[in-house]
């Protein structure tokens, strides 16, 4: 079944994943803090 987009829209392109490129150093950094749960909850410092 294809659905019809309303006039005056555009399809939304599927992004895909380019593995040729390096995380940036501040994705691996908050990679590596969502990696341990906080045992305080969201944010910590209440």
């Amino acid at each position: 079944m294809t659905e019809s987009l309303p006039p005056g829209t555009a399809e939304v392109p599927l992004l895909e994943d380019d593995e040729t490129v390096a995380p940036r150093p501040e994705e691996e950094v908050a990679d590596a803090l969502r990696a341990t749960p906080d045992p305080a909850g969201h944010g910590g410092q209440g």
